[in-house]
């Protein structure tokens, strides 16, 4: 009788939300499929770390993609150096913002040879993520599938602009080159190829077609691979945060409906509130759940810190470098450069912006986390109860945000101060290059 009923109950539980359909471990649920497809393609998904069998190529697949990218910056950075008063600025900051961005995604790309990386990984896959936690309370399941929903809309969400972001990136040279007639002259000597990254290399390829189109080709997929690289670990620790607010959104909900004392005591006509000696006991053992629980939280956000926090520093700095170049860029405001440079800016700007927004909901959470400790009944405990009580609210006092190197926080704030920063070495720029044109 009871296997059944039981049955019957996950029966109704997958009809009334379908896409859970299916799914008996975390590995099985769709968007943990596409996150660990999209890591996959950097030979960052640490298998063994979380219960799957490790491949011998696993680390071939590391070096060549490490090294793929590390290929692409001298030749970069030699053009930059051969061209630099050469040609306008303005022409030549696209490679500024290229190099910059080959130069991002090589520093991201350490992370995958880190083993507090992958361990990290296997921590949230086997211990954060709610899909371990989900049956110990109604309300625990609640939050699993609300978060189940947001992780699933933010990784289509994620991975359809990186789509759009390729695409208009590589679009805009091959329109260029069909509107000049580089395509249908390419056998005279006067025909010049655009191209969506240039290098500094032995051969021609801004005349030569057969050049062209071995550049057009790595271009393509070296776009994807530098793409790859800032979305896929941004959607990474987007859906660790994600996963982490659901855990503190069921600590307040735990600390909000702690249970209530029973006995009724009148003291010179006061009435007051006590638990009972049986009562002490379940107090007891559901403050060391709670204290157990934000221990969990506070040292996954630890470890998310050490690991991520340079990254991340290094990350704002690019933002701040990159996000004045492309300004700058788009500043001309002919039809070229808003074409070429436009989409880049808005989705720079709105990488930042929305990392940062992702980040700031655990700052968010932690503050109602406080507010929450004060609703536990602790006057109605006895002394070794209220020095749990203590425990609780000293913890949760710590700030949960991620710092960059220990010493930014990962925020709104920043993610403004960036900003402002950015555009006054814009205007700077600006002024110079208005001053040096005749």
């Amino acid at each position: 009788m009871t296997r059944k009923y039981a049955k019957e109950e996950v029966d109704f539980f997958l009809l009334e939300y379908p896409f859970l359909n299916g799914v008996r471990n975390i590995l099985d649920i769709k968007y943990i499929k596409i996150l660990r497809r999209c890591l996959k393609t950097l030979s960052a998904w640490p298998s063994k770390e979380v219960g799957e069998k490790e491949s011998k190529y696993d680390f071939i697949g590391k070096i060549y993609i490490f090294l793929i990218n590390l290929i692409c910056l001298p030749p970069g950075v030699l053009y930059i150096k051969k061209y630099f008063g050469v040609i306008d600025f303005l022409e030549l900051g696209h490679t500024y913002v290229t190099v910059f961005i080959n130069i991002t995604s090589l520093i991201r790309l350490l992370l995958i040879f880190m083993k507090s990386y992958k361990n990290l990984v296997g921590d949230f896959i086997n211990k954060i993520h709610l899909f371990n936690h989900k049956h110990h309370s109604e309300y625990a399941m609640s939050t699993y599938i609300k978060v189940h929903k947001v992780s699933h809309f933010f990784t289509m969400y994620l991975n359809t602009m990186v789509f759009i972001g390729i695409i208009l990136f590589n679009v805009t040279p091959i329109y260029k080159n069909i509107s000049s007639g580089a395509f249908s002259n390419y056998k005279t000597e006067n025909v010049t190829f655009e191209h969506s990254v240039y290098f500094e290399l032995p051969f021609d390829y801004k005349h030569d077609i057969k050049g062209y189109l071995v550049i057009f080709l790595f271009d393509w997929y070296m776009s994807f691979v530098c793409s790859s690289c800032f979305s896929n670990f941004d959607l990474l620790m987007s859906l660790m945060i994600f996963h982490v607010c659901g855990h503190l959104m069921i600590l307040i909900d735990k600390l909000k409906k702690f249970r209530r004392p029973s006995i009724k005591l009148l003291i010179n006509n006061i009435e007051y509130e006590w638990y009972s000696d049986a009562e002490m006991k379940l107090v007891s053992r559901d403050l060391r759940n709670i204290i157990l629980h934000h221990s969990l939280i506070a040292e996954f956000v630890k470890k998310m810190s050490q690991t991520f926090g340079p990254i991340l520093y290094l990350y704002y700095m690019f933002h701040i470098i990159n996000g004045c170049v492309l300004l700058l860029e788009c500043s001309q405001m002919s039809a070229e450069a808003l074409a070429r440079y436009g989409t880049l800016t808005f989705v720079v700007f709105q990488q930042l912006i929305q990392i940062s927004i992702v980040f700031e909901l655990l700052g968010i959470s932690n503050d109602r986390l406080i507010d929450a400790v004060y609703s536990v009944p602790w006057e109605c405990m006895d002394k070794s109860n209220r020095q749990k009580v203590y425990i609780i609210l000293m913890r949760t006092q710590r700030s949960l945000a991620i710092k960059a190197v220990d010493m930014v926080d990962v925020g709104v704030q920043t993610m403004a101060l960036i900003i402002r920063t950015s555009l006054s070495y814009f205007i700077m720029l600006r002024t110079f290059s208005g001053e040096d044109t005749p």
